[in-house]
């Protein structure tokens, strides 16, 4: 029987270099843990070691868990060449068989398209595009694969300050122009939205989310927390007939948020064409339209103009772009492609299409409930936080029209939108 044999300088060790990755100095531990310097100091220099509560507390706070800080398990932490994506490996024991290696082929094809050894481009393919973006999202979304660390570029935040001072926090990942694929790209952007938005909100009465997948991974990455989010509300901001089957609809990232975060509740949006006669859903509808003008930070995503295929091929009915809304994107396709004049086409938020003006063109009232864009601009302006969150530049304008017509005063995005939305 072997022992492991626990090292307190191993243990030091480890903090420093977590905070390292996550950019925090030994004040803002101290701040966060509502403990004084000194008590950190005598862990990184004299040995010390923090008891079982202050212990949960700083794993949550450096997001890892107390085996690993106490180097009772081993994860393997690795960085790309360029030193700005650091992830770590760790695939649980009890994962056996086809789940295990399904997974393990997800990691492995990170690793070609990101990771420290000789990319390998030519696995992308048209023919497995699909089959890689699965095996990777398999991979991040069992936990097997963690970001740990995403470098932001601070020249751009700060150009795009100075270019939209209505904008309260801008942060960009700086992902390298090399890592094509939309689900890594998504995931820089998702992790950089939980670690420097979500994890800042603390206690709020109403925290409203909108639709996608990008925003999915946002809350699959938030920290299960007892406190953080006691006594708030999960908001829909927006809501679809019963034929929508998107697995990421707002309804949906609500009641995972509720589950995920004890002492939350998440909130029921029905559309009102579902209602019927049920007194029930009336209720619920009705409740979750009062608590609109009680929301401190909101979540949306956009989308635009621009993406095609590796071709860069494209029908005129699907030039405009949305992976969130599954059956009713039908529709915002033909009103786009119906448009005469596409040059004053700014973007799409919460299904509603904008002109460059931030006037609606319109949206479908028979499949689609959302809450006003005075809502937007009234949290905007006086309350709190609206937050895009959105990755690609095909969906730069319609970030940069939400921006410019006051519809959000916090950005969390990709170089590839920062760039266009300077140029």
């Amino acid at each position: 029987m072997s022992i492991t044999l626990f090292d307190k300088q191993d243990f030091a060790a480890r903090i420093q270099e977590r905070l390292a990755q996550l950019g925090m100095s030994q004040n803002q531990l101290a701040e966060a843990l509502q403990i004084s310097r000194s008590t950190v100091t005598g862990w990184l220099r004299y040995g010390k070691l923090p008891d079982a509560y202050l212990l949960a507390q700083l794993c949550r706070e450096m997001d890892c868990s107390a085996d690993w800080v106490l180097g009772l398990e081993t994860r393997t932490e690795k960085t790309d060449a360029s030193g700005k994506i650091h992830w770590q490996e760790h695939i649980p024991s009890y994962v056996t068989g086809f789940q295990r290696e399904q997974i393990e082929q997800g990691i492995s094809l990170f690793n070609r398209l990101v990771g420290n050894e000789q990319r390998d481009n030519r696995i992308i393919t048209d023919q497995n595009l699909q089959y890689l973006q699965f095996a990777i999202q398999a991979a991040l979304r069992s936990g097997a694969l963690h970001i740990t660390y995403v470098e932001r570029n601070a020249l751009y935040e700060d150009r795009i300050k100075q270019k939209y001072p209505t904008l309260k926090e801008v942060f960009v990942a700086d992902v390298p122009a090399q890592y094509d694929g939309t689900v890594i790209r998504v995931e820089m952007v998702a992790f950089l939205a939980m670690k420097n938005v979500l994890k800042r909100v603390v206690r709020e009465n109403a925290v409203g989310l909108a639709t996608g997948y990008t925003l999915l991974r946002m809350c699959e990455q938030s920290i299960p927390s007892v406190d953080q989010f006691k006594g708030t509300s999960w908001l829909p901001l927006i809501t679809f007939t019963n034929d929508n089957e998107s697995g990421y609809t707002a309804n949906a990232l609500a009641k995972f948020m509720q589950l995920r975060h004890p002492g939350s509740q998440a909130l029921y949006l029905p559309h009102p064409a579902t209602i019927g006669n049920s007194d029930a859903l009336s209720a619920q509808f009705q409740t979750a339209n009062a608590m609109t003008h009680n929301m401190q930070t909101l979540f949306v995503t956009v989308s635009g103009v621009g993406r095609r295929d590796r071709t860069a091929n494209a029908h005129p009915l699907t030039d405009f772009r949305t992976a969130d809304y599954s059956y009713d994107s039908t529709y915002l396709r033909d009103l786009y492609a119906g448009l005469e004049n596409k040059a004053v086409f700014g973007g799409e938020i919460l299904s509603y299409l904008l002109d460059y003006d931030g006037n609606i063109i319109g949206w479908d009232k028979e499949r689609v409930w959302q809450i006003s864009l005075d809502v937007l601009r009234y949290t905007s302006d006086l309350i709190g936080k609206v937050c895009i969150v959105a990755a690609r530049h095909y969906k730069a304008r319609a970030v940069e029209t939400c921006v410019r017509n006051g519809l959000a005063n916090v950005l969390v995005i990709d170089n590839e939108i920062a760039e266009a939305m300077l140029s």
